[in-house]
Order: structure tokens, then sequence, then C-alpha cells
């Protein structure tokens, strides 16, 4: 199975490749979770994201990997990139650099907690990374690494 998105109103596209790569068959297409550039993660058979309305403004969304049916979708602040580590989603907005700890649920959309990159300038387009427990964030000339383990 191989799904794409991609912003700026295209749809997400899911494909299953035959065993021995020989064709492709479209499965199912979503409207709603066009996302612009911050990628998508798959947890426990649910796509999270957020999508694109425009330049601006987006939503978070969870789809069914299987179905394609919408399961979410969610306003919090805007739309923006997101990593998955140790069971939680990171979700990091791109305009005002809004950090959420959101825990995977296809339900609903609950921000455990949250906090504010505190450096940098200019948009928060930079993908975080995690590793050995912690959060890096580059926000325009300033690299970040915040301390995610539960202690």
């Amino acid at each position: 199975m191989l799904y794409i998105t991609g912003g700026y109103n295209h749809v997400g596209i899911m494909f299953k490749l035959s065993e021995d790569a020989s064709s492709v068959e479209k499965t199912w297409t979503d409207t709603t979770l066009d996302c612009h550039h911050g990628g998508v993660v798959l947890v426990d058979g649910n796509i999270y994201g957020s999508n694109w309305f425009d330049n601006s403004r987006g939503n978070w969304c969870s789809v069914d990997w299987k179905t394609g049916k919408m399961n979410y979708e969610k306003n919090w602040f805007t739309k923006g990139s997101i990593i998955y580590a140790d069971g939680m989603l990171y979700c990091y907005e791109e305009k005002n650099g809004n950090f959420g700890l959101v825990k995977p649920d296809p339900q609903q959309f609950e921000v455990i907690s949250s906090f504010k990159v505190p450096m940098g300038k200019g948009p928060h387009w930079a993908h975080p990374s995690i590793r050995d427990g912690m959060l890096y964030v580059r926000h325009g000339d300033v690299l970040m690494a915040f301390d995610i383990r539960g202690k």
C-alpha cells in the first residue's frame, strides 16, 4: 500500500501495488487531508496530519488507512508538521510555533500539553526530529533541543 498527499487542493490517494510490482490499483481517494508540507504519520491503522485551506490556514486530521474515511478534522491554530514517538503525536503549527502533544486517537484531536517555541525568526517550517528522548526543533537559524523523556 502507498499513500500520497500534497497540498494545494490535490487529493490524497491510496494505491495498492501487486506482489510482483507489475501493476498498481487505486484503492481510495480523500479530498480533506491534502497535506501542504508537514508530512503525515501512520499510527495503529490511522493517518494523522494537517490539511491545507490556503497558504496560511489548515486543520489537523485523521483518516482511516484501509478505507480513506475521515475520522476527524479539527482546528488547532493552523496547519503544520507532525512527528510520532513514544506513543504520542508531536504537532508543530507553522504560523506561531505552538507545539502540541497529542494522544493518537482516531475519534478526537486532544492536546495533552503544549508549549511555544521560544527562539528563532520566520515561519515554523522545519520538521522536528526526535532521538534518544530529545526533541530537536529548528526555527530560522536557531536549533533547540527539548528533553521529552518522562522522568
